[in-house]
């Protein structure tokens, strides 16, 4: 390795680091603020503060990469071309691509690695991130016992103090209604004060009363009959609360397993070909179940069919011929079921119009595009004959209500599992599409500091925020879009990189032609020729 590819990466190491850092840290605070109030009073301790951070960090990482490449990319060439060694590096016969070079290689490893981070690091970290978000969500405050209010965190007790002093120790006026055994307030207990503290680590609350009485009922032995009474009066008693309803109890990660965050690429495509499936099969259901209810006018739902379901079962025969040649089997037994029914009722239907035609005259049938009302005592005298033939409480709109009731359940479902094969396909391909970011913001980043000229935090932070900002508006709408089905998945995840890429080439051209696009004094020029133009002109 050549000194000058040393140099270029000892100055960019260094802000990569840092603005990774800072762009997680960021990021992270804005996520975590979201969630605050779920920790608030539960005395979780700082190890599992830190663990939920640590793997909340990992959870960053996907959109830090790519915005801390572009941010300290613009600062190393932006420093080396206010310090002239950007110009030095170019008198000496070197072209801004072979500086780039060293670069653009470790971007290119970077984004290897960030493609595996989001295939197999972040997944698990997301799920031990969330199933301990979980758990800490379910778990219980800490014992917090307000002056003058009822008190019922510890289960089987209402504790009540009428003071409470500034040690968060010392209690007054103090009354325990004791419910334990689940036949109401059976035992009261009043103290003057009282003292309480922890033991065990935590696991037990002792409360220390000072000068009380203790009132209970017993059960009465013989049903109608008092219960006996009892008065205890005490100067100093004890009593011992489990804390175990406190501790937070962690939950099995595998429930948590086949949400889409928790998993690689791989399992990702294979749950969108096995949802897939599932629509398709679903698809089939409805069309091999309509002709039990529309048994009169669509026997022939072949003509129907959609091709998707077509091909499926064209597949299914290649693949597994024993099992289809049974289920060919079945639907031919249902479908001349369903043939001879209709038979027999188009056979009914003809014979008892044949025998109303011979004692009065056929009415010809109105056309159903022209009926605009209901008569209802006919609808009513047609549910009674429909009864009558069916020997049951039926009427006319129970089969049809039952059938759309059905069919619609059936779509609904079908609507929600190609919801989730959009969201999974989105899922798995944002995996790349994440990486592929980072080389893209490298290429707009490293020529766009070598035009401007300027390091520090000052114009490269803004510019990094204002393409961070259109990549991730652009990101974002485009998942949204995806997921709705208004867009392809492909085209929703890659939109982003494709817009900005061409941004990044352009760049690139003027940064090697060494151009003044961010200079005032060039722009003046410009609109000052543009005026001697028109002036001319007169």
């Amino acid at each position: 390795m050549k000194k000058i590819d040393k140099l270029i990466l000892k100055s960019f190491i260094g802000p990569f680091l840092i603005t990774f850092f800072v762009v997680v840290f960021i990021l992270l605070t804005q996520y975590m603020l979201k969630y605050f109030d779920d920790f608030v009073g539960k005395d979780l301790g700082f190890s599992v503060f830190a663990e939920l951070i640590g793997y909340f960090s990992i959870n960053m990482t996907p959109i830090a990469f790519p915005l801390a490449v572009l941010l300290s990319s613009l600062m190393t060439f932006g420093n080396l071309g206010e310090h002239f060694e950007l110009t030095a590096i170019k008198s000496a016969g070197i072209s801004l691509v072979r500086v780039l070079r060293p670069l653009f290689v470790f971007v290119v490893f970077l984004s290897a690695f960030v493609y595996y981070s989001n295939n197999f690091i972040v997944p698990k970290a997301n799920l031990e991130a969330y199933s301990l978000l979980y758990d800490i969500k379910q778990k219980k405050p800490s014992i917090d016992i307000k002056e003058g209010a009822f008190y019922g965190g510890i289960p089987g007790y209402s504790i009540k103090a009428n003071k409470k002093y500034d040690d968060d120790e010392s209690l007054g006026d103090l009354i325990i209604y004791n419910h334990s055994d689940k036949k109401g307030n059976t035992e009261i207990i009043l103290a003057d004060s009282a003292l309480m503290y922890t033991i065990l680590g935590d696991k037990y609350l002792v409360m220390e009363l000072f000068d009380g009485k203790t009132y209970s009922e017993e059960d009465a032995k013989k049903p109608n009959k008092p219960a006996n009474y009892t008065r205890n009066i005490f100067q100093h008693s004890k009593f011992v609360f489990s804390l175990a309803s406190f501790e937070m109890e962690r939950t099995d990660k595998e429930l948590f397993s086949s949400n889409r965050l928790m998993k690689n690429e791989i399992e990702l495509r294979n749950d969108v070909d096995s949802l897939k499936n599932d629509v398709v099969k679903s698809k089939r259901t409805i069309y091999r179940y309509t002709p039990r209810f529309f048994n009169m006018h669509m026997q022939e739902v072949e003509d129907i069919k959609p091709q998707t379901v077509v091909l499926w079962e064209e597949l299914q025969k290649d693949t597994t011929k024993v099992k289809s040649d049974s289920a060919d089997k079945k639907d031919e037994k249902l479908n001349n079921t369903d043939i001879e029914s209709a038979k027999m009722v188009r056979n009914g239907s003809s014979k008892a119009k044949n025998k109303d035609s011979t004692n009065k005259e056929q009415i010809e049938p109105t056309p159903y595009n022209t009926i605009t009302s209901y008569d209802s005592a006919l609808v009513a005298k047609a549910d009674s004959v429909y009864a009558k033939r069916n020997r049951g409480n039926n009427n006319l709109v129970d089969k049809p209500r039952f059938a759309k009731n059905r069919l619609k359940g059936e779509n609904r479902r079908i609507d929600q599992r190609e919801y989730y094969v959009r969201s999974y396909g989105l899922e798995a391909n944002s995996k790349l599409s994440q990486a592929v970011a980072c080389i893209v913001m490298f290429l707009i980043g490293a020529p766009l500091g070598a035009i401007i000229k300027k390091g520090g935090l000052g114009f490269p932070v803004i510019v990094s925020i204002l393409f961070f900002i259109v990549s991730y508006v652009i990101n974002t709408t485009g998942i949204k879009l995806g997921r709705a089905g208004d867009v392809n998945e492909i085209w929703a995840v890659w939109a982003s990189n494709l817009i900005l890429l061409p941004f990044g080439l352009f760049f690139l051209r003027q940064a090697r032609n060494d151009s003044r696009l961010f200079e005032t004094d060039y722009y003046a020029v410009k609109i000052a020729k543009v005026f001697k133009f028109f002036k001319r002109e007169k």
